[in-house]
């Protein structure tokens, strides 16, 4: 049963990536995403009344998916401008991908399922390299020479697509790494560098300013273990990036001054002048950072509400309205500090378990570079998320409830170990 139901999970978590659906529409009536993640939790429930064990495992990310869960409850209900208190799109993406976490973390029981929970995300998302590659070929670009984000539902836009190829490119590595026959290795270094190609491709300087900080957190781990490979994907880097269309670069070469004036630093003494397009996003996106931050101090408790009705601020903070590209503040404008201390504290707990994994599992070569690996993913989505308006998105949630349950075992098996060192067990 327990197999059966961890398969089961594996195959939502497909699905939930490569989102089949939105290109064979047959499949919108079977709901097989949610029939899969059904029928995974009732084998669960099974296994666990025939063998006599918990349902769930009270890690670190399980307990912040049941205060996720509770804050997002109140927030809809006590949020000061929540529309209703009925089921909202907002709230099904918090409580599917809570309840996914809760689910990982719980079915999680050996190294080798969280090797598969990695593995099965990594092939997923071979369909949006794919995707990319494809979208290139054909020309399909947004506003100029910007490639369109990938042919499914979860990423909808070149931001989106550059910011979840830097989340997926860490593991894209750690399987290069970790692959013995040496055509794997080739493919899962391609795979890299396709990312890498794509993430220029987007124009999206979101996705590059992430990339140059997962490239700054790499290099000294890779520099001094395995120098080769970092210096064959530095000379790949540059001869890709010649090949990303001019517009694309000219707007890579506006980051510093989009950075400066996202973080709000104004440019008094200049001549008022016809703002480009790149321009004006970035005040866009500095104006709404501002109202937003102001919006969570004026309801720092349980925010505005999960689901508000922005007609009752909006003359007060005019842009708060709508999306706002910064995960921690769309989840303050939620849920209020609350909100914002769930995010850091799912995202601390990929960066810092996987710091955890990598101390603590040296003895196991492969284990401690996917702490290795957990630790950049976690930076991704810091940086990454920074720029992007979707907090509690899966990947993060899926990487929260791995690094968790990964935490979990080791620990056990450290204990195991010092129990046999003292003579205590056999």
């Amino acid at each position: 049963m327990s197999l059966w139901a961890f398969r089961f999970l594996l195959w939502y978590i497909c699905v939930l990536l490569v989102q089949p659906q939105n290109r064979f529409t047959f499949l919108w009536p079977l709901r097989i995403a949610n029939l899969s993640f059904i029928i995974a939790v009732c084998l669960h429930v099974m296994g666990c009344l025939e063998s006599k064990r918990f349902l769930i495992r009270l890690g670190p990310g399980t307990i912040l998916a049941f205060l996720l869960l509770l804050f997002a409850t109140l927030s809809q209900h006590f949020g000061v401008y929540q529309v209703s208190s009925a089921w909202n799109a907002y709230l099904d993406i918090i409580v599917k991908n809570a309840l996914l976490l809760i689910m990982v973390e719980a079915m999680a029981t050996s190294v080798e399922r969280i090797w598969a929970v990695q593995m099965t995300t990594l092939f997923a998302t071979l369909w949006w390299v794919k995707a990319g590659v494809q979208l290139s070929r054909a020309g399909a670009t947004y506003a100029g020479d910007r490639l369109m984000g990938a042919a499914v539902g979860l990423i909808e836009n070149p931001n989106g697509f550059a910011y979840m190829m830097c989340v997926m490119l860490p593991l894209y590595l750690y399987a290069y790494q970790q692959s013995s026959m040496k055509l794997v290795r080739l493919f899962f270094l391609i795979c890299a560098l396709l990312s890498v190609w794509i993430i220029f491709e987007t124009g999206s300087r979101t996705g590059m300013v992430t990339l140059v900080a997962i490239g700054l957190f790499l290099v000294p781990h890779y520099g001094r273990h395995r120098w080769k490979t970092l210096l064959v994907v530095a000379l790949a880097i540059m001869l890709l990036y010649p090949m990303t269309g001019e517009k694309n670069r000219a707007r890579f070469r506006t980051i510093p001054e989009s950075i400066a004036s996202f973080l709000g630093a104004e440019e008094k003494d200049k001549e008022p002048r016809p703002l480009s397009q790149d321009e004006q996003s970035a005040d866009e996106r500095r104006a709404k950072n501002r109202d937003t931050w102001a919006l969570i101090k004026a309801y720092p408790v349980f925010g505005v509400g999960v689901w508000p009705n922005e007609s009752k601020y909006v003359d007060r903070f005019p842009m708060a309205s709508g999306q706002v590209h910064c995960e921690i503040l769309m989840a303050g404008r939620q849920m209020g500090i609350f909100g914002m201390g769930l995010y850091i504290g799912f995202v601390g707990l990929i960066f810092f378990g996987g710091g955890w994994v990598r101390r603590h599992a040296g003895y196991w070569p492969a284990v401690r570079d996917l702490g290795w690996t957990f630790q950049m993913q976690g930076l991704a989505i810091a940086v990454g998320g920074a720029f992007s308006p979707l907090p509690w998105h899966p990947p993060m949630m899926l990487l929260a409830g791995s690094i968790s349950a990964l935490v979990h075992i080791l620990r056990e098996e450290e204990a195991g170990r010092m129990e046999r060192l003292a003579g205590i067990s056999a």
